[in-house]
C-alpha cells in the first residue's frame, strides 16, 4: 500500500526541463498538504582543479567567484522573494489554474536549499534529512528525439530508499499548469 505523503524533495539543475517537474511537485503537494524542499546541488569541482584555480586567482578571489555562484543559483530559486513567498505563489497559481479553491489547497512550505558536493548522494541526504516521501526530478529532452534521463537520475533512481518520480520535459505546442 502506498503511504500518504507529507513531505517531497524537488532536486532541479535550474533547466526549462524541470518545469514539467515542478508543476507536478507543486500539484502532489497541493493534492497531500505537504511540505517542499526546493533543492539544487552544486557539483563540487575536484580538489586539484579548485587548487590550481585558487593558485591562480587566489584563495580569496576563489572563495568570492564560488559565493557569487551559491548566491546566483538561490536567486535563480527564489529571486528577491523569501523561499515561503515563493512557494506559496508557485502553488497558489497552481491551484488557481486547475479550478482548486483556497480552502482545499492547503501545503505547508519548507525551504529552498543549494549546497554543494556530489549530486546523487546530497539529493539522498537532503531526502533523509527532511524525511521525505518522493523526490521529483525532470527529465531532459532526449538528443535526436525521446525524453532522456542522465546519470545523476539513474544513480537517485539506483540508490534511493524513497520513490522517485521523474517528469518528462513539455512537448512542443504543452504548456506549463503554472
Amino acid at each position: 500500500m502506498f503511504r500518504n505523503i507529507k513531505s517531497i524533495v524537488f532536486a532541479t539543475n535550474l533547466s526549462e526541463n524541470c518545469k514539467p517537474a515542478f508543476d507536478f511537485a507543486a500539484s502532489v503537494v497541493t493534492r497531500y498538504q505537504a511540505t517542499i524542499v526546493l533543492l539544487h546541488v552544486i557539483e563540487k569541482i575536484p580538489d586539484y582543479a579548485e587548487s590550481r584555480l585558487q593558485g591562480m586567482l587566489g584563495k580569496e578571489k576563489w572563495k568570492e567567484i564560488e559565493k557569487f555562484h551559491i548566491d546566483e543559483a538561490r536567486n535563480t530559486l527564489i529571486g528577491k522573494k523569501s523561499t515561503s513567498k515563493l512557494i506559496r505563489s508557485a502553488l497558489e497559481q497552481f491551484c488557481t489554474d486547475v479550478g482548486i479553491d483556497d480552502d482545499s489547497c492547503g501545503y505547508q512550505s519548507r525551504e529552498i536549499v543549494v549546497c554543494d558536493g556530489e549530486i546523487i548522494d546530497n539529493i539522498l541526504k537532503k531526502a533523509k534529512e527532511y524525511h521525505a516521501d518522493l523526490i521529483v526530478m525532470g527529465a531532459r529532452k532526449g538528443f535526436l528525439k525521446d525524453n532522456s534521463i542522465g546519470a545523476t537520475i539513474k544513480g537517485v533512481l539506483r540508490k534511493s530508499k524513497i520513490p522517485v518520480m521523474v517528469v518528462p520535459p513539455y512537448s512542443s505546442g504543452a504548456g506549463a499548469l503554472t
